[in-house]
């Protein structure tokens, strides 16, 4: 009888082990050079191509948007920033202190955030990727300003559904503010 249990836990952690390695390859990202997450690819109506991007000055792609916390509440404050491309890929960093929002960070984009923009009818539509549980992406409706950009609604998809064009209906208001800073040259480009 201990025979037949023993031998039932075996076939249980074989099959445990197998699930396990299984779901593993199918949540294995693939990192670029720099380390970031590369995306998986939308479709051609949702990929933003340079000759697309009209009117191509509402977004400043030899610029920085940044934002940071309130130093009210924490201390020392985080900030952020996206970084546009001309080809509609994004790139948004992890949190830094203020005094590294510099030419040397926006060009390097070390493990940060990768992602898609649209601009639609003076709207813009982010898509950022996050790896965690498996990857899922951030997606965020702005308004375009000259000098910042504001976020006032964001939600969430699971990474399976990364092909679907994202509606607003369902998404959380927020108000956060990307101001725009001009930190130099930039040259680097996305490498994925």
């Amino acid at each position: 009888m201990k025979k037949k249990n023993y031998r039932s836990y075996q076939l249980a952690l074989v099959g445990l082990l197998l699930l396990l390695q299984y779901s593993c390859a199918i949540c294995s990202a693939k990192r670029t050079a720099r380390g970031n997450v590369i995306p998986k690819k939308f479709k051609d109506w949702y990929v933003t191509k340079a000759e697309d991007l009209y009117p191509k000055d509402l977004i400043d792609t030899t610029a920085i948007y940044y934002t940071c916390h309130d130093p009210a509440i924490y201390d020392p404050p985080k900030c952020y920033f996206h970084r546009f491309f001309a080809d509609g890929k994004l790139y948004s960093s992890t949190a830094l202190d203020s005094d590294s929002l510099n030419n040397e960070v926006a060009n390097n984009m070390v493990d940060g955030y990768t992602g898609y923009y649209l601009i639609k009818d003076g709207e813009l539509i982010i898509k950022t990727y996050d790896y965690a549980y498996c990857g899922f992406y951030i997606i965020e409706w702005a308004k375009i300003f000259e000098d910042r950009i504001v976020i006032y609604k964001a939600g969430t998809s699971s990474s399976i559904e990364h092909d679907y064009y994202p509606n607003s209906s369902s998404a959380e208001e927020i108000n956060r503010v990307y101001y725009k800073l001009d930190v130099g040259e930039l040259y680097s480009q996305p490498d994925w």
